[in-house]
């Protein structure tokens, strides 16, 4: 069912295909049954077949124009591979890389704290349109009407590093809701990539702290090749 999108009460009903995916239904990630506190259900704004195992490309909401950068140079790589760009909507390196995507044609998930009628942040409305109405898909394990509140955020954190083979952190200070995802993506076995900053940023605390704990370093395009090579197997430009 195709809908358009209006305000509704305190929520904006967005644009785009809805889907109630059940853990039983084929539809719903493999990945995401197996990560810890898997999601009982999940509530999909948009095309279910884009929730495939892709790149996670996080970082901080109050972004540094660096961070900014990385997270569009690196997402923009990833999707010119045909992986998918995982993220969290969030202001700053989080909407930089779905939009590096979606300025690729290429499909990109946004996992929500709260309901997708209930976008958050509220100017992101139109980006997460877009993301639905493109082959991607804006999710969440909550109703399409729940409110987002504060502890939602970081757990649905889990979620976002449950369905990426491998979580890039551009961006993150401490403590941070990104290192938190970082910390989701080793407890799910995931591979943890990490952007190094400079060492009198604090917005580069936890990523660099990251790189002591032994995430790999991405410090050029090349290095980030190599990994994805690593992670998703032999990949050709589109």
């Amino acid at each position: 069912m195709m809908t358009s999108g209006r305000q509704e009460g305190q929520g904006v009903r967005l644009a785009g295909m809805r889907t109630v995916l059940l853990p039983d239904d084929p539809r719903f990630p493999t990945a995401l049954r197996v990560i810890p506190r898997p999601p009982k259900r999940l509530y999909v704004l948009g095309d279910p077949e884009a929730l495939t195992e892709g790149l996670a490309v996080v970082g901080a909401r109050k972004a540094t124009p660096y961070g900014i950068g990385a997270a569009k140079r690196f997402a923009r790589l990833a999707a010119q591979r045909g992986i998918a760009v995982i993220s969290g909507g969030a202001r700053g390196c989080d909407a930089a890389a779905h939009e590096a995507a979606l300025s690729e044609g290429a499909p990109t998930v946004a996992f929500l704290g709260g309901g997708c009628d209930v976008p958050y942040p509220r100017e992101h409305a139109g980006l997460f349109e877009r993301i639905s109405l493109s082959g991607g898909a804006v999710v969440s394990e909550h109703a399409w009407d729940a409110p987002a509140l504060p502890q939602q955020f970081r757990t649905r954190n889990r979620l976002i590093a449950g369905l990426a083979r491998a979580t890039l952190i551009v961006e993150a200070g401490l403590p941070s809701g990104t290192f938190s995802t970082a910390d989701e993506a080793l407890a799910a076995g995931r591979d943890v990539l990490v952007v190094p900053g400079a060492i009198n940023s604090a917005s580069s605390k936890g990523a660099n702290r990251l790189l002591v704990q032994g995430a790999f370093p991405v410090v050029d395009d090349e290095s980030f090749s190599d990994v994805l090579f690593s992670v998703f197997g032999c990949l050709k430009m589109q």
